[in-house]
């Protein structure tokens, strides 16, 4: 009788495990960068299940995914994209083949600054300035917007947005997670403008032009050693060298995703050293209040 009544509960037990319901699937979501990756997680948090294409130390702009990566995207259901170069290749490729796909643009509504496309100083004629004019129409935008709170936040509703649709189910809880986000980007925001007012108006020198957004939120300036993905000519490299002793810089900010020997070159040019700066953290956030730490030490 004892054995009946154990198989009589294991059986009980089976037949309700089975009456429950599945657990609610999770939305798949392909994104290009990690900080895209932090704002979806941030915003669905256990209602989404978020695939990243550009792991950490890879470079975006000499990116191209893996065939396993093209593989998992034929299951998700949106991809974000945020103006990545190899975005377009991506879309192409992708167009059409992947029906269940939704592509969003993050960055909709967004409006994009242009990369500095080259280095001469302001009133340089003569030979050569018609090629840098023509340089300068083919500059191509600026995609690094997630390094600017005011457009932060821009993504952010634009995320919440493709989720909701994707996942009208849980509208609710996606609305509720963006304005906690919305009240974090904000509080970001104003820690950030403190800790740099004193550098308002000051330069700040970069290897690669990925924090135009970022002076523009705070009031600083960026100068590139690298011009749209190009290595800086002798003579650019030279009148760069110059450019910073006047203006006292010592500090070149370099991403770790990057060759520094430019940035070096420029570095022992004025006597100054090369510092790891990564827009690519995963934390936006966090990785916000570090930038600016990072340059205000490097103004004062």
């Amino acid at each position: 009788m004892k054995r009946l009544g154990r198989m009589a509960a294991i059986g009980f037990c089976a037949l309700w495990a089975g009456a429950r319901p599945a657990a609610a699937e999770r939305l798949d979501v392909f994104v290009s960068i990690p900080p895209q990756a932090y704002l979806v997680e941030r915003i669905g948090r256990e209602h989404v299940e978020v695939a990243l294409m550009v792991q950490a130390g890879q470079d975006p702009h000499t990116f191209e995914p893996s065939p396993r990566q093209m593989m998992a995207l034929a299951d998700a259901r949106l991809y974000l994209k945020i103006g990545m170069p190899f975005e377009t290749r991506l879309l192409e490729k992708i167009e059409g083949a992947y029906a269940r796909l939704s592509v969003v643009d993050m960055a909709a509504g967004v409006q994009k600054r242009m990369m500095e496309p080259h280095h001469h100083q302001e009133g340089q004629h003569g030979e050569g300035a018609d090629e840098d004019d023509d340089e300068e129409e083919r500059a191509e935008p600026d995609p690094h917007v997630w390094l600017s709170p005011p457009l932060l936040e821009v993504m952010a509703r634009n995320t919440a947005r493709a989720l909701a649709e994707a996942d009208p189910a849980n509208v609710a809880e996606y609305e509720e997670n963006l304005e906690e986000l919305i009240e974090d980007i904000e509080r970001t925001h104003a820690r950030v403008q403190e800790v740099l007012a004193p550098c308002r108006g000051r330069a700040f020198y970069t290897f690669h032009p990925a924090f135009g957004y970022f002076g523009d939120a705070y009031g600083l300036r960026q100068v590139a050693v690298e011009a749209e993905g190009k290595s800086p000519t002798p003579r650019q490299l030279t009148e760069l060298i110059g450019r910073a002793r006047r203006e006292g810089v010592n500090i070149i900010f370099v991403q770790p995703q990057f060759d520094r020997r430019a940035a070096q070159s420029v570095a022992d040019g004025i006597g100054g050293a090369v510092v790891p700066m990564d827009p690519l953290a995963r934390d936006v956030l966090a990785n916000l209040e570090t930038m600016a730490a990072q340059v205000e030490a490097a103004l004062r």
